[in-house]
């Protein structure tokens, strides 16, 4: 073939794969019930040989093969793109109108301060895929064990990606921190944690149903809670440098020192190039001197998260209080790009510190390149908490109200195990937790690592279950056992409930309010996710289903509108 007539070849194939590609996105996500993506399965059991649902294959979405167009058929193929490219580029804009529409006629957002400009989602935001779990079968391995996790941070990263007029990344989408994210009526125990169990039909099949697992914290008043030790650890690297970012966090901070007792202490470490002390450790009755050193801090230079969590360390250390609340706080983007950077690497800097009692909370703030493995290992490993932080709104009710409220910990690698009955269960599926699992022969292995809960702290797990025929009335589900160490006598506590069948209503309308709270939020997740195992569960039903519960409060109110923008971008 002649030079001249290849390159124009080779032009005519280039503009072909433009135009194929762009046609592919103008016709992706027209509804949200369309076919799942295909799947396959992983074995995360490394090597293990157990039968437990811990090392159940994942699920996980596979990429489609590219499509070849002839040469013969090449100008036709272009016709038919560009002519979905126009409609494709026309629905956008008329989803784009109505957004704004709906944005300028919002209600107020249930008490909270009015949310900040949002900032637009970056592709490069760090998130791991953890897959989804699958149905296990009972006669094969009837346990079921996971740490317990009141992490709620994905909840709020998913609704900055909505705000922003996108859909989240699948892979952001963590269940379990979604319906963590609101508020159940569960009863709280005097001491310690406590089980409850209810349940219904599912609306993933028709032929399954639903049984909610709700563990409850005992609650200390912020009166009765000992003095605490609190090292703020504030990244201040060029990466900080908006309001909704370094800005969010000074309010926040400043938030959270009013709301402490006189006899807190509270340090203040940032980090860029450097670590460096801003402020050593300081009674919080000395409040405009903290607030001052909160309000100079200004963004500079590179992220050496490694230098300002040794620094943070060191100082927390130095003002530790034995039986008191000893926290180190971390507020960052979660980016780090000088010395030790890796989260594997940092989180074994700080285990030792936390086998000693000072635990870690991370504090998520901004979207773009915004690493979310960091946060939520980090918080891990340091035996705390992760969430993430959207709004000034966001920052009051998590500063001003669960962090204060929660700074005692009441319960140190709590574990739960539910056993279920092979002649009443023949298969179930935990619904998220996925990368919380522990081996089913770890549950009474003090040795390993698993989930603090502070005081008030509240955990849901949702299972869907396929019984057996005929099963019913009082034929046992199985059991569900929590096992904890109580941090003030060092003692390992367990708490066991009983699952009968007639813990489960036969109609959703005579479920709780509470349960179908859950398991809508759940179904809206499960859709963000593109679970395989989400039925026919539309974002229609699930924002029906919300807005029946709006009244319930202004957090609920709001969750129908992230359900609307869903289904809009759908």
């Amino acid at each position: 073939m002649s030079t001249p007539k290849r390159t124009r070849l080779q032009a005519r194939l280039a503009l072909l794969a433009i135009l194929t590609m762009i046609s592919v996105l103008a016709s992706c996500g027209s509804d949200d019930s369309e076919s799942d993506a295909a799947t396959d399965v992983s074995d995360e059991s490394s090597g293990d040989t157990a039968t437990d649902d811990a090392d159940e294959g994942l699920v996980t979405a596979e990429s489609a093969d590219e499509e070849q167009a002839s040469d013969a058929a090449m100008d036709d193929a272009a016709t038919m793109a560009e002519s979905d490219a126009a409609e494709g580029s026309s629905a956008r804009t008329s989803v784009g109108g109505v957004d704004a529409a709906a944005d300028g006629a919002a209600p107020a957002n249930g008490g909270f301060f009015a949310p900040s400009e949002p900032e637009a989602p970056d592709t490069e935001a760090n998130f791991a895929d953890y897959g989804i779990r699958p149905f296990v079968e009972t006669t094969r391995d009837p346990l079921s064990t996971f740490a317990l996790d009141v992490d709620t941070g994905a909840y709020t990263v998913g609704r900055q990606w909505l705000e922003s007029g996108q859909l989240p990344p699948r892979e952001s989408v963590r269940v379990e921190e979604y319906v963590n994210s609101f508020d159940y009526d569960y009863p709280a125990p005097r001491e310690g944690l406590t089980v409850v169990a209810d349940g219904g039909p599912s609306p993933f099949d028709r032929d399954n149903v639903i049984l909610r697992l709700g563990v409850q914290a005992e609650q200390v008043s912020n009166a009765e809670r000992p003095d605490a030790a609190l090292t703020f650890v504030v990244d201040t690297s060029g990466s900080m440098d908006r309001p909704n970012r370094l800005g969010l966090v000074k309010d926040a901070l400043a938030g959270l020192t009013r709301e402490l007792s006189d006899d807190d202490t509270v340090a203040i470490v940032t980090y860029s190039d450097a670590g460096q002390v801003v402020l050593p450790p300081t009674e919080v009755r000395d409040r405009n001197e903290i607030l001052d050193a909160i309000d100079r801090l200004r963004p500079d230079g590179s992220t050496n998260l490694e230098a300002g969590l040794a620094v943070g360390y060191e100082l927390a250390n130095e003002q530790y209080r034995r039986g008191g609340v000893n926290r180190v706080i971390l507020a960052s983007d979660g980016i780090a790009n000088v010395g030790l950077t890796d989260p594997d690497g940092l989180s074994r800097m700080i285990r030792d510190d936390a086998d000693e009692g000072i635990q870690l909370v991370t504090i998520g703030v901004g979207m773009d390149d915004f690493n979310d493995v960091m946060m939520e290992q980090l918080a891990d490993q340091g035996d705390g908490f992760y969430s993430y932080v959207d709004d000034l709104g966001e920052a009051e009710r998590l500063f001003s109200d669960e962090l204060v409220s929660t700074l005692v910990t009441v319960a140190i690698d709590g574990k739960i195990q539910v056993e279920f009955n092979p002649e009443t269960v023949e298969q179930y599926r935990l619904i998220g937790f996925e990368n919380r699992a522990v081996l089913d022969d770890d549950f009474r292995n003090d040795s390993v690592d698993a989930g603090e809960l502070g005081a008030g702290h509240q955990v849901t797990a949702i299972y869907e279950l396929t019984l057996r025929s005929g099963a019913s009335g009082r034929d046992r589900l199985g059991t569900a056992q929590l096992r904890w160490e109580d941090p003030d006598e060092r003692s390992v506590r367990e708490s066991r409930l009983e699952l009968m069948v007639n813990t489960l209503e036969d109609r959703w309308s005579d479920t709780s309010d509470d349960f179908r709270l859950a398991v809508t939020v759940a179904s809206f997740a499960e859709i963000l996710r593109d679970s395989p195992y989400r039925g026919d569960v539309s974002f229609s039903q699930v924002q029906a289903e919300a807005d029946a519960l709006s009244g319930r409060s202004g957090q609920v109110a709001e969750f129908v509108g992230l359900v609307e923008r869903a289904r809009r971008l759908s």
